[in-house]
């Protein structure tokens, strides 16, 4: 790795120009974020103060969103004229460079005009599905706490926001970028509903689901997160659980086939983990390979050795407390230091930007990322979402598998079997890897590791998501990649990152919800913690994305290429700062948000949620109100009131909602075993185009050796017919 000596100051963006003039959390993430990654950020205040200084903790998650940037009140104007990238509510004329727009349901379609109505988080995670897909069946569906959607729509709108300036400053074309909250929640806070109601074996039900096993109590009073996303893993658990016999039931050798068996499972696994501590589980279970965490708030991250060895908390500037350091890590490029946030108006008196004349003429330029070519070798869901969006902006994907180990996500989210081939009919898969071309090779066998070098040679970026062991095994570390192309930029994404106690545990997202403490704040009151559900894997797909960009920038700026670290637990922690600095400030870890704003309706399984901030009733009230009236009729009388509110629906029915279906948020494509689906694209709409985001299906196993190996590397039809016949590539599962 580049030496800490040799790395640049400043960061990928030093230099770039971005006024916030946003109101909304997701603004001030994407600003956030921006700043982390050098940017100059100029804040635009009202003349009282920016509300989230006021937020009950002292102001300490404002100074956490708001280090480094300056603050202003007055010539807002002047300073967008300056601007390479300006956040506003609302679109309009503008002199920035490239106007990111961010709001409720974006803009463009029927119902554009509610976006001017305060809409909450929790309100629309009812018109994205997210509502009805979270907590107990028979129970009072659960809003998942901690404000998740806006800091995925944040990092989707840093993420378009410098995606696009590459474009502009090629083309010198100004241009607009509209972010929507409600399609970011869509995407990420369910997993793919309107694709599992319609591939083959689907079905279209309003169901609620809860991880089975998940966060389990133990002795010490504390929970012990449990994921076991595929068999070995479910195996491995039920063996280290003493509870072998469990296995003679192959109902439970899938995870809805748990959910279903529920009383069962859970009988059987707190029989275990009520006798022994959280630490005592959760050692059995890493010893066992199966993703664990002790459930996190804001006591157990900061007493959390992993984290405390890899200098995740950095200290405030001008406050006594820790908080999370920046969720990327660059080998070229040093972290930027961190200033005091800024007092309101501190920076009135600075002298505006004055407009940047831009070098590039090139009009012919269709996509920001054309011509850069990216070696896939990640799985699941969070690294192929982040390769997925460089396709989508015109990168060339060659996604790896092999034979002997396809991607995980093939079969973890395969659709019931009499449908066709199980491993080409997952829905996660196929949404995460359109556009992308795919091969196979053997990682484990010389020839393969070979090929991949070569492979290496001729791109710009490799990804890869395994733990870090794998690759490093493999002999395919950054060290031995750069070998083979020094400007080569490298993502690593591994779950706990590439050092620390923890580096060879594996993760999902469901283990980062509950070690950081996404999981602690979402439930029923009085109940256990439950999981947001997943979010977490798109979430780090948006970040790592972000990253891949910023390197790609100061490779074109410096030609120099580096290993990029995106770990996940990082990414979920930069979401969750806000329990880290309650427990330092208040001594209070905090509880479940419960369901309040949640109300039911005259029907069956009828429900709105409704802003209570703004209601004048009280709840006792309300649910009187709600009960006589049907969901439509109390939503529509409560937004005519000023009061914003949404039926609660079914996640596969947001294939229908006309905002969505106005902006051409769901594309067709047909598969060869799928048949014709509507996929869902990105939630960011941006002027220069793409027009449209996906042009071809997920690749078939191995569907692409012969173009891919044969066009790119010049093997022969013969080699080619030799490595099939030894398995180095194939196109059929061993």
């Amino acid at each position: 790795m580049t030496t800490a000596s040799s790395r640049v100051d400043g960061g990928a963006y030093d230099g770039l120009r971005v006024l916030d003039r946003s109101t909304r959390l997701a603004g001030a993430y994407c600003a956030k974020l921006l700043t982390d990654l050098g940017a100059d950020v100029v804040r635009v205040e009202p003349a009282s103060g920016d509300p989230s200084r006021a937020d009950g903790l002292d102001g300490l998650f404002h100074d956490y969103l708001r280090t480094s940037q300056r603050s202003i009140i007055s010539d807002a104007d002047r300073w967008e004229r300056g601007a390479d990238i300006v956040l506003r509510d609302e679109p309009g004329p503008s002199g920035a460079l490239v106007a990111v727009t961010i709001s409720a349901l974006g803009f463009g379609g029927p119902d554009d005009g509610l976006n001017r109505l305060h809409i909450p988080e929790a309100v629309l995670q009812a018109r994205s599905g997210a509502l009805m897909g979270h907590g107990h069946m028979g129970s009072v569906p659960l809003t998942v706490a901690g404000e998740i959607g806006e800091f995925v729509a944040g990092a989707f709108a840093a993420l378009a926001a410098v995606t696009v300036w590459r474009r502009v400053q090629r083309a010198g074309v100004p241009e607009t970028i509209d972010v929507s909250i409600l399609e970011a929640m869509q995407l990420t806070m369910l997993t793919m509903p309107t694709l599992f109601a319609n591939f083959p074996g689907g079905a279209k039900h309003a169901f609620r689901f809860v991880m089975i096993p998940g966060n389990e109590p133990c002795a010490d009073g504390n929970y012990v997160g449990i994921t076991t996303n595929t068999l070995a893993q479910w195996r491995a658990l039920a063996t280290a659980a003493g509870r072998a016999d469990l296995l003679d039931d192959e109902s439970l050798n899938t995870m809805i086939g748990r959910f279903m068996k529920s009383d069962v499972v859970l009988e059987a696994l707190h029989g275990w983990t009520m006798a022994h501590t959280a630490a005592e589980i959760e050692a059995a279970c890493e010893a066992a390979r199966v993703p664990v965490a002790v459930v996190g708030n804001g006591k157990v991250l900061l007493d959390a050795e992993h984290l405390r060895q890899r200098s995740v908390w950095v200290e405030q500037p001008g406050r006594a407390v820790r908080r999370p350091r920046a969720p990327f890590r660059f080998s070229a490029i040093a972290d930027r230091p961190l200033a005091v946030a800024a007092a309101c108006g501190a920076h009135d008196h600075d002298t505006p930007w004055v407009r940047r004349a831009l070098d590039g003429d090139d009009r012919t330029i269709q996509l920001p990322l054309a011509g850069v070519r990216v070696l896939d070798f990640t799985a699941f869901w969070a690294g192929p979402s982040a390769t997925a969006w460089l396709a989508a902006m015109g990168a060339e994907v060659i996604k790896v598998e092999s034979v002997q180990r396809p991607d995980g996500m093939r079969m973890a989210g395969a659709m019931p079997p009499g449908h066709g081939p199980q491993h080409e009919l997952s829905p996660v898969f196929h949404a995460a890897n359109l556009d992308k071309r795919g091969i196979t090779l053997d990682l484990t066998r010389p020839e393969g590791i070979a090929l991949a070098k070569r492979l290496v040679r001729e791109c710009d970026v490799v990804c890869e998501n395994f733990t870090p062991r794998v690759m490093d095994d493999w002999g395919l570390d950054y060290e031995a990649l750069r070998a083979e192309r020094p400007d080569l930029v490298m993502l690593r994404l591994p779950a706990f990152g590439l050092d620390g106690p923890w580096r060879d545990r594996p993760g999902f997202a469901q283990t980062m919800e509950q070690l950081t403490g996404m999981a602690w704040a979402t439930g029923y009151d009085g109940g256990p913690p439950i999981i947001a559900g997943g979010v977490v894997d798109p979430m780090v797909g948006a970040h790592a994305a972000l990253a891949v960009v910023a390197a790609i920038a100061h490779r074109d700026h410096t030609g120099v290429g580096q290993l990029v670290e995106v770990p996940m637990v990082e990414v979920a922690l930069a979401t969750t700062a806000a329990q880290v600095l309650r427990y330092q400030h208040t001594g209070d870890v905090g509880g479940r948000r419960g369901t309040h704003g949640v109300y039911a309706c005259e029907g069956k399984e009828a429900w709105i949620a409704v802003d209570d901030a703004n209601d004048p009733l009280d709840p006792s009230d309300r649910a009187a109100w709600c009960g006589e009236r049907t969901p439509e009729t109390a939503a529509s009388e409560l937004r005519a009131a000023g009061i914003a509110a949404f039926v609660a629906v079914p996640g596969f029915a947001t294939l229908d909602d006309p905002q969505l279906q106005a902006r051409r948020f769901f594309e067709p494509l047909e598969h060869r075993f799928a048949g014709p689906q509507q996929f869902p694209t990105w939630p960011v709409r941006c002027s220069g185009g793409p027009g449209r985001w996906w042009h071809t299906p997920a690749p078939l196993l191995g569907e692409h050796n012969h173009e891919v190996l044969g066009g790119l590397l010049g093997l022969t039809t013969a080699e080619l017919d030799a490595l099939a016949s030894d398995q180095i590539i194939g196109s059929d599962p061993v």
